[in-house]
């Protein structure tokens, strides 16, 4: 820990070197809980900058691009996935992109007879940065920690990604012909970025335009970048904070610099810790990406994926004459309300093309809405039997006995991240019983006479 906070103090006195700001009054600080963390050692006030990092400083995806062309000799064009792979022709993606740079740095550490290329500028930065390795991210469980995610939407997450990140850093190797990129190198750099990362849209703010984290748009393209210093800060919920992209001198004699800061938007009273705010994420996001969970989290979600196999043509032509995308992640909240569009997806999956009908003709308006009432009775009872057979794999994941080494920390989050999935099921079921009911009810009265007198 000590020698974190050594590391720490040199990045805040290189960001500082290069243009860079750090409030005089923030401490860093080591916390039994949170580990390296800023402290007020004075009251702070609203509307104070916190922190400024020049935008030469951020490592974006086209900062990044630059330096490995300039370091090996390439042109952007040959960043693509080499012939013989899944991705062939396919353009490096961004997390690759960050990850060659900050590698190459690694490399070059290596090589200590070579001389340093004037494109890596982030030394400093990237040996400031804690091991991956010690952090309680997924990636970085054992086998039997990994175990214990059985039965869960994680479970196959993580398998997944370490699948995925692993063909990356061997297109990286390949590519560049580093043998220093190593699997572990990559692994810890896109562990970086998955936990420290920014949204590239704050650093196209106006200068002088203040922003909250919420206030962008949801569609608006964004890729990650790292903002040293920035990212220092650990994370709340709920905190209010404030973005604000400015021209600035770290000093009277120094030349501007476009920066983005961090503004508190409160009061930080002294020995308190600052925070900067992560925004709303459910407990499967933060601990996938950053390696903590909140117990009874209220932004917790349960994430849904209907499989496609076997979808015949027609039924995708409804959907798609619907605006629906079977493959969409649905989600179920802590309220137990069911998404809509989910239920959408499902009528059209079980239901039958829709016919015209003359509007006038009572008899077969009649018929219509019973059937219309007894799909959504199957739909309901579908669904529900979807989300009994995913709570029983939760509920029998729990109880399985894993012997090994497994870290206590890592027990206790699973643990709650399980309760968290568990209880988001359980309520969407109760709420599936009550519309069940009610539905059986209507179907039950015969949902009325039809006026025709129709036998």
């Amino acid at each position: 820990m000590v020698e974190q906070l050594v590391k720490a103090k040199g990045l805040l006195k290189w960001l500082q070197s290069n243009g860079g700001y750090f409030h005089p009054s923030a401490k860093l600080q080591i916390d039994d809980t949170t580990g390296l963390s800023i402290f007020a050692a004075k009251p702070i006030g609203p509307n104070e900058r916190l922190v400024s990092c020049p935008f030469d400083l951020a490592v974006t995806p086209e900062t990044a691009t630059r330096a490995i062309c300039q370091v090996a000799g390439l042109e952007e064009e040959n960043l693509v996935w080499p012939m013989g792979t899944l991705g062939k022709g396919e353009p490096w993606n961004e997390r690759m992109r960050i990850g060659a740079y900050l590698g190459l740095h690694w490399v070059y550490q290596d090589q200590t007879t070579v001389e340093w290329p004037s494109a890596l500028i982030h030394k400093t930065y990237l040996n400031s940065l804690p091991d991956p390795s010690t952090t309680l991210m997924p990636l970085y469980y054992n086998p039997c920690e990994l175990e214990l995610l059985t039965g869960s939407n994680l479970y196959g997450a993580v398998k997944d990604r370490q699948k995925e990140w692993f063909e990356e850093s061997a297109v990286l190797r390949t590519v560049l012909k580093e043998d220093g990129l190593t699997w572990e190198r990559y692994l810890a750099t896109s562990t970086y970025m998955s936990s420290r990362a920014f949204p590239s849209r704050l650093l196209r703010l106006s200068m002088e335009e203040q922003s909250t984290h919420q206030l962008h748009k949801e569609n608006e393209v964004s890729h990650p970048v790292l903002l040293p210093g920035v990212d220092i800060f650990n994370h709340a919920r709920g905190q209010p904070i404030i973005w604000l992209c400015s021209v600035m001198a770290p000093s009277p004699a120094s030349h501007p610099l476009p920066c983005i800061s961090l503004v508190s938007s409160s009061v930080s009273d002294v020995n308190t810790q600052v925070f900067n705010n992560y925004g709303v994420k459910p407990n499967e996001e933060l601990l996938l990406g950053y390696g903590f969970v909140l117990d009874n989290n209220p932004d917790d979600v349960v994430v849904l994926r209907l499989g496609a196999d076997g979808l015949s043509p027609a039924i995708s032509k409804r959907l798609e004459a619907k605006n629906l995308n079977i493959g969409e992640r649905f989600e179920l909240r802590r309220d137990g309300e069911i998404d809509r569009r989910l239920l959408e997806v499902m009528r059209v999956m079980l239901g039958e093309e829709e016919e015209e009908m003359d509007e006038n003709d009572e008899h077969a308006m009649h018929k219509k809405e019973e059937k219309e009432m007894k799909l959504e009775l199957d739909v309901l009872e579908t669904l529900g039997g979807m989300l009994e057979d995913k709570l029983g794999k939760l509920e029998a994941g729990g109880k399985l006995s894993v012997d090994g080494q497994v870290r206590d920390q890592v027990k206790k989050m699973v643990s709650i991240y399980r309760k968290g999935q568990i209880d988001i099921l359980n309520s969407a079921m109760d709420t599936l019983s009550e519309r069940i009911e009610r539905v059986e009810s209507l179907i039950g009265e015969g949902m009325g006479e039809c006026s025709c007198c129709c036998p």
